[in-house]
């Protein structure tokens, strides 16, 4: 479970940052953010599922997934790791991308910066999204970006509490 929760966007800064904190060890929570097993349970909106989960965890190395929707449709990601260090921090950008994970021309990369930090027993975990341009992080919001982001840490706690319960 979580006990609080963070929202804040800031345009001038061309940010949005999402803070959560877990009951959990670090180290497993870090483990659900960097394992494709883990995050092909938790990282997609319901009732979308993620069929398809690559992730070479290195710097350089490329995290890329398929979200399914009950229509059948398939949007591709894909995020290349720029900064590792289990358990404290992940540092990566992000687009949509095609099957064999080339960005698709015209959407914008944004910079992911995760922080995974021990306080009094839980595990408080701070996303920090990074974008070009005003514009950029307008059409993230726009999108839903910020308010998936939350639903998907929601399953986060929910698929770690089954982890625990193992």
């Amino acid at each position: 479970m979580f006990d609080y929760q963070s929202l804040s966007s800031n345009i001038e800064k061309r940010e949005f940052i999402v803070e959560r904190h877990f009951a959990a060890p670090r180290t497993l929570v870090f483990e659900a953010f960097t394992r494709a097993e883990h995050l092909k349970r938790w990282w997609a909106p319901r009732p979308y599922t993620i069929p398809t989960c690559t992730i070479d965890l290195r710097p350089g190395g490329i995290w890329h997934y398929s979200v399914r929707g009950p229509s059948g449709q398939e949007h591709w990601a894909r995020s290349v790791y720029r900064e590792i260090v289990p358990p404290e921090k992940l540092v990566y950008t992000s687009t949509f991308a095609d099957e064999h994970a080339n960005p698709l021309e015209g959407v914008p990369e944004h910079l992911t910066t995760i922080t995974f930090a021990e306080e009094a027993g839980k595990t408080k975990v701070t996303a920090c999204f990074q974008f070009s341009s005003a514009e950029a992080l307008a059409v993230a919001l726009d999108m839903g970006m910020q308010q998936g982001m939350n639903v998907t840490w929601d399953y986060l706690i929910e698929y770690i509490q089954e982890l625990q319960a193992k």
